[in-house]
């Protein structure tokens, strides 16, 4: 199974209709995961599993405002911690 991480520069409609259709009631920051990176930084993303891909859609501010306004949503997420070098 493949494992591809997307940002807000190379999410598509199709991607959005994955999210929408997983969170049909929007999410919170119940539903994104942090995830510990080789080069030891953190990202904070959205888990969609596919019959073939696991999809971690970064969620950060661009992500969030892009989401908003692609769905009419409002989306209560911190994204403050969205980044660290810990």
């Amino acid at each position: 199974m493949k494992r591809i991480i997307k940002n807000y520069t190379n999410i598509t409609e199709a991607h959005i209709a994955l999210i929408t259709a997983e969170y049909p009631d929007g999410f919170g920051d119940e539903d994104v995961r942090t995830l510990s990176l080789p080069d030891g930084k953190y990202i904070r993303c959205l888990e969609i599993k596919t019959e073939d891909t696991i999809y971690l859609f970064r969620i950060d501010s661009e992500m969030i405002e892009m989401l908003e306004e692609a769905t009419d949503d409002d989306f209560g997420i911190d994204v403050e911690g969205e980044e660290s070098d810990d």
